[in-house]
């Protein structure tokens, strides 16, 4: 190769070259079968850290892997460019919120926000080395894809699979919009478990205070009752008990009065109160979590909030009305504490769900709000999840689960700005709704007029809904608008379903749920035909990586000092479905990986330097051996491939660079080669070892094999790329050969360990005259002969002949096993091993004699087992010199099956 190893350089040529040779554009026109990934627009609301490097470039991997196996790939670039993620970025930036400003100025603020770091972003792909293709780029704000999101669910209203309700839904204070269950997260925290009295409204009979939870004071009889949302108390609407307690015959259809309001509630009996927790009595509020959303349905509970949009106490909250909930809650437990009702604070850890992206506690808010119906699908999301597979297959229950566990359908609007709008207009009278017709989205009906004037029932005045769809509707029609979806019914035919969607898990129950569902109810059928499902990068401590703790981890940083492959080793380390701690030493590896596979292919341009591909000649049984190696390598890996077992398919592929192709092959090939014997033969399997290790390692590391395949292959191959020649191929399979051939390695492997060990140098001339083994053994060992010889550097008469030598084996020395004698000796180890030392003689003699020495043979040991054998217990180790009878210049080295005379003063 002309040019020495610069890896960085060669990165930066490539990733200038590929953008102006656009290998990697779907081509329409092809006859090829086109394999469609299904990327995850990536979010525009900050540039990529480590996690989403690794996950791109898995999916990197899928589609470098897809066009080498001849498939027209379809991998476009693109962005998500809506919701919260990016709204939230720039109320932070400008310290505002989006009601400081004209709404339309605000979603203008977020659109040059995201188009900042979709050029940033775009640029880090590039140096990731990441084949997007740009020709058929989309970001989920562009109006070309919200009319999508508008038509889509105009055909779901008009197929009754929308309804708008007033109902208590999931709601951030902090982002002031509607959320879905799959939106919110849980946060651990500590707070604090506050014991209250609720007095009893009526008189109670004194037995009753022998039951524990159960006081009386001045003020009269009461019940204790524990809660961590005191600030709730204006909207307790009932007090729950369990059946079994105790004092349920006693307290059940009893009255209580909520402390400092004046209000009296029922006590009730049901199964679903926890005894062991607080009192075993519980308030019901409307709403404080699910589990009193369940409550008020069961109960036809009257629904009073007592929290309002903006995270603030409500009218029936009386003097703490228009305060955050964090000051009702302070000041209510201060009252309660004047008025002598607070009997008891203890710290609690507890779960609290969030908002997944703020992270501020969710509350229930009782809010009118657009729903799709999900609970009668769930059956249909499962059936058409099992017409996919799934990489990894367990990963498959995480969403069985989810849809398992819904209980309620999906709210997909949002009362935020920078979204898709929903599409409709509302009568101001009689509420009646007027859609937008198919044909003018996309709209903006807080802009846009109505295809009609007036309500068409009442005649009244129709007003654009403000509303925006939840971020989910926009990216669960992925497939959708990838595969031309109401834009080219041909195209939509040939690409859908898609090939593949990749995603990480932590999105099963949003992406992956909603996009199943919603491609199923406007197409009937599954959206992709394979899910790879990745896992999160972890800080090297294994703790998720956060901002807040400064762990999260800037990959070009990383490939600032070590380079885009070799963090793309790393990326390949990283198993599927799993989370995987970052490693820096992966990193550092890929260097040395990629080092390895300069020079391996260095070496191999200089064999074949002639301007004509070798052809297939008549292998001799060493190539016969390295290319079913190979070809078992082809057939795994393809395997592994298929299935996005990259770091399983790297480990076979790194391993066999290493150990069979440069430890092994090139050592025997090349003293054939300069000796100039089985050219040939071994110019043909080199080259293909070249080249086909060369593609192998193409989907993980671009950038040095375009360049080697430039350097050392191209004029010899067709292709413009290596990334768009054919994936190999199997050569051939050879059992026998493969046999014959591990022989042959482990022979010279074995012999040229021991030269080492000996101090010989490797190209040393060896002294040998013949090697014996068992008549199998040296049927598979003869042919390659000239091979051994020449590795080993053996006299051209060095013979392989079937049998034993007559040998006689002579003890030279008898070593102590410190690991041994010192746990068992401790301070005396020391002159125990001088003793072994200063009386060979004695102790060879003995060993002669009796096969083994024991501690009663050694005088100054007093060991409570005299007879324990020391060398059958490993005390004590034994060196023998095999000689040849009869030859007193001639020894013997054995190992396995062989027997190899040598020069009796090679052996020391």
């Amino acid at each position: 190769m002309s040019t020495p190893y610069d890896q960085k350089s060669i990165e930066e040529k490539w990733q200038k070259k590929w953008q102006e040779m656009k290998i990697h554009h779907f081509d329409f026109d092809s006859d090829k079968k086109p394999y469609s990934i299904d990327v995850p627009p990536r979010y525009a609301s900050g540039p990529l850290h480590v996690g989403h490097a690794v996950h791109y470039t898995h999916i990197d991997f899928a589609a470098r892997y897809k066009r080498m196996c001849g498939f027209n790939v379809f991998f476009p670039l693109c962005f998500d460019v809506n919701g919260i993620p990016i709204e939230e970025r720039v109320e932070r930036r400008l310290n505002i919120t989006r009601k400081d400003i004209d709404r339309h100025e605000f979603t203008k603020l977020c659109s040059e926000f995201a188009e900042k770091n979709i050029k940033t972003m775009t640029d880090q792909f590039i140096i990731l080395g990441e084949s997007m293709d740009s020709s058929i780029y989309y970001q989920t704000n562009a109006e070309y894809y919200r009319r999508l999101t508008q038509i889509s669910f105009i055909e779901l209203y008009d197929k009754g699979h929308i309804y708008k309700g007033k109902f208590p839904v999931n709601w951030c204070p902090r982002c002031m919009t509607a959320m879905a269950d799959a939106e919110v997260t849980y946060a651990d925290r500590t707070t604090k478990l506050n014991t209250i009295k609720f007095y009893f409204v009526k008189e109670q009979s004194e037995p009753l205070l022998n039951y524990h939870g159960i006081g009386k004071d001045d003020a009269g009889m009461y019940v204790e009752i524990a809660t961590t949302r005191p600030e709730m108390l204006p909207s307790c609407q009932i007090v729950a008990v369990h059946p079994k307690d105790e004092r349920a015959p006693w307290l059940a259809d009893q009255m209580l009065k909520v402390p400092l309001f004046n209000k009296e509630v029922k006590i009730v009996e049901d199964d679903v109160v926890d005894p062991e927790f607080g009192s075993g009595l519980v308030m019901i509020c409307t709403v404080g979590d699910k589990e009193d959303l369940n409550w008020v349905f069961k109960y036809k509970l009257p629904i009073e909030m007592s929290i309002d949009e903006e995270g603030r106490m409500t009218d029936i909250c009386g003097k703490y009305k228009g305060m955050k909930i964090e000051d009702a809650r302070r000041d209510v437990i201060e009252d309660l504490q004047k008025n002598d009702m607070l009997i008891a604070q203890s710290p609690l850890e507890q779960s609290v769900g969030v908002c997944w992206r703020c992270k501020t506690p969710v509350e229930f808010i009782n809010a009118e709000q657009w729903f799709l119906k999900t609970v009668p699908f769930k059956e249909m999301v499962l059936n058409s999840s099992d017409e996919m597979k799934w990489c990894p297959e367990f990963m498959k229950i995480r969403l069985i689960d989810w849809v398992e566990s819904l209980e309620w359908d999906w709210v997909i609007s949002r009362q935020r700005y920078f979204a898709t709008p929903i599409p409709l207009w509302e009568c101001e009278k009689c509420k009646h709704v007027v859609l937008a017709r198919s044909k003018d989205c996309y709209i903006d009906p807080t802009i846009d007029k109505p295809p009609i004037e007036t309500c068409p029932k009442c005649g009244g005045n129709l007003k654009g809904c403000e509303d925006v769809f939840d971020t989910w509707m926009d990216s669960s029609i992925s497939p959708l608008y990838n595969t031309f979806w109401h834009r080219d019914d041909e195209k939509f035919k040939k690409l859908y379903p898609m090939s593949l969607r990749p995603q990480a898990h932590d999105i099963i129950r949003t992406w992956a749920f909603y996009t199943i569902l919603r491609c199923n109810l406007l197409t009937d059928e599954k959206p992709f035909e394979n899910i790879m499902m990745g896992g999160f990068i972890l800080s090297e401590d294994g703790t998720p990586m956060h901002a807040s703790l400064g762990n999260v981890i800037d990959p070009l940083k990383l490939i600032d000092e070590y380079g885009t492959d070799a963090f793309r080793c790393y990326a390949a380390s990283c198993a599927l479905g799993e989370d995987n701690a970052f490693r820096n030493k992966d990193i550092v590896r890929g260097t040395r990986l990629l080092r390895k596979l300069w020079n391996v292919e260095k070496f191999i341009s200089n064999i074949i330097k002639n301007d004509v591909k070798p052809e297939k000649p008549e292998l001799i049984d060493i190539d016969r051996w390295i290319l079913t190696k190979y070809s078992k390598l082809v057939k795994k890996c393809t395997e592994l491939m298929d299935v996005f077992d990259y770091s399983q398919a790297m480990k076979e592929i790194e391993y066999f660079l290493w150990h069979e192709l440069a430890d092994h092959y090139i050592e025997m090939a090349k003293s054939s080669i300069y000796k100039n014997e089985n050219v040939e033969s071994i110019s043909y399997t080199i080259y293909t070892l070249g080249l086909g290790i060369l593609k192998l390692f193409a989907p993980f590391f671009p950038h040095i094999t375009e360049e080697i395949y430039h350097q050392c292959y191209k004029k010899f191959e067709d292709c413009t790329s290596v990334h768009v020649s054919p994936w190999p191929e199997m050569i051939l399979i050879d059992n026998e050969a493969e046999k014959a051939g591990e022989y042959v390695k482990n022979y010279i492997s074995w012999m040229r360990s021991w030269k080492s060990a000996q101090g010989i140098a490797l190209n040393a001339s060896m002294q040998s005259s013949t090697t014996y083994s068992t008549k199998s053994i040296i049927s598979k060992i003869k042919p390659s002969g000239s091979i051994i010889k020449s590795t080993l550097n053996y006299p051209d008469d060095h013979e392989f002949i079937v049998g034993k030598p007559d040998v006689e084996e002579k003890i030279t020395s008898v070593k102590p096993v410190h690991s041994k004698i010192g746990p068992l000796f401790k301070k005396e180890s020391g002159k125990l091993t001088k003793w072994i030392g200063e009386h060979q003689d004695e102790l060879i003699k003995t060993i002669e004699g009796h096969g083994d020495v024991r501690w009663s043979e050694i005088p100054i040991v007093d060991k409570k087992t005299p007879d324990e054998p020391l060398i059958k217990n490993g005390y004590i180790q034994v060196k023998k010199e095999t000689k040849v009878k009869g030859k007193k210049d001639k020894g013997v080295l054995q190992f396995d099956d062989f027997y190899i005379e040598v020069s009796g003063d090679m052996i020391k």
